[in-house]
């Protein structure tokens, strides 16, 4: 026995269709006092939704201060431990609390720039990531890469490197006693 398609197609198109006329939304007609001449709704400014409208792109974050704030959150928390696992005897609780944003300088460094290109060369174990930062406190410089944005998402640094202005070429450092 042959299944009749022709009448199977018809009922399935039938009840597609109504169930997209379902669907849709039901417009309510809006009050004829409402209405001004050129078909624009509630334009006396007494509305609810032109207030909702008002509110809410008044109430929304500004985003590039959002990102300069994670920015410098994230690269002075890493210039912090760094220099209290570097420096622990000058880096006191104290010292630390005095690096805010107002006292480091920082700038976004990439890959093919040619100060970058002669870092590579002496420090080969310093992998480049697409952000990369240097920040500078005082006498400490230190070279700082993410595997992400730092602007957007508080992380851990995928690298920070941290080196020390010297006060004269020739004063050599002594390590230490582990």
């Amino acid at each position: 026995m042959r299944t009749p398609i022709f009448p199977i197609l018809l009922t399935l198109i039938l009840l597609t269709s109504a169930g997209l006329y379902s669907q849709e939304p039901s417009k309510g007609k809006p009050s004829s006092e409402s209405i001004e001449e050129d078909g624009e709704v509630h334009k006396d400014g007494r509305s609810l939704d032109k207030e909702y409208y008002e509110y809410y792109f008044k109430t929304l974050p500004n985003l590039d201060v959002l990102e300069k704030e994670k920015l410098e959150y994230n690269l002075i928390r890493s210039l912090k431990l760094e220099l209290r696992k570097r420096d622990p005897e000058k880096m006191t609780s104290e010292e630390l609390k005095k690096i805010n944003a107002n006292s480091v300088r920082y700038e976004r460094v990439y890959e093919d720039s040619i100060w970058m290109r002669g870092i590579r060369k002496q420090m080969q174990y310093l992998k480049f990531r697409d952000f990369m930062f240097v920040i500078v406190y005082e006498k400490y410089y230190c070279f700082i890469s993410y595997e992400m944005n730092p602007a957007r998402y508080i992380q851990e640094p995928y690298q920070v490197q941290l080196i020390f202005k010297k006060d004269s070429a020739f004063n050599s450092t002594t390590l230490p006693q582990p």
